[in-house]
């Protein structure tokens, strides 16, 4: 009986080593594959980026920095470059320092546009918009501001933006 009881006991501590290696052979070896898809993953670059009006055959249309409160919606247009598979980026809206909306695209191609659009309420202020990718890296953003028509028709049309940040190049052989 003795002799019983010892063997199982003796073969349930070789069995849990086992387990064990297995786990941290095969956490390991996850480990490795991810590290290696993320060193293969090129970084995505922000090529474009306007506040607009519209978007007009997929470009944008009345692009400015200053809008008229009396708009019904305004759009964030991004042209994304360096995707090699399906990704996706978040156009995440704040107005003041309130995010009030994070919206998921997918970039499907090397160079890819895309846009998102706001209905502000056209509250009076500043607002911006960051392009994220899927990894939390912020991309870019465009900067806005809500007047009242009356001013934002003295400012003139709409001012001219450009990018205003921009993600770094990845180096060769990453």
């Amino acid at each position: 009986m003795l002799k019983k009881t010892l063997f199982v006991l003796l073969s349930a501590l070789i069995l849990s080593g086992v387990c064990f290696a297995q786990e941290d052979s095969a956490k390991k070896q996850m480990e490795d594959t991810t590290s290696a898809l993320a060193q293969e993953q090129p970084a995505l670059v922000l090529e474009e980026i306007h506040i607009c009006t519209a978007v007009e055959d997929r470009q944008p249309s009345g692009v400015g920095t200053v809008f008229p409160d009396d708009l019904d919606k305004i759009y964030c247009f991004t042209k994304i470059g360096g995707a090699e598979d399906t990704t996706y980026v978040y156009h995440v809206w704040y107005f003041g320092n309130d995010e009030i909306a994070r919206v998921k695209l997918p970039i499907k191609a090397k160079s890819w546009r895309t846009w998102s659009s706001k209905k502000l309420n056209m509250v009076l202020g500043n607002g911006h918009v960051e392009i994220v990718s899927e990894s939390g890296d912020i991309l870019g953003k465009a900067e806005f501001e809500i007047q009242a028509a009356e001013k934002a028709e003295e400012v003139g049309e709409t001012e001219k933006t450009e990018v205003s940040e921009e993600a770094p190049e990845a180096p060769k052989g990453q």
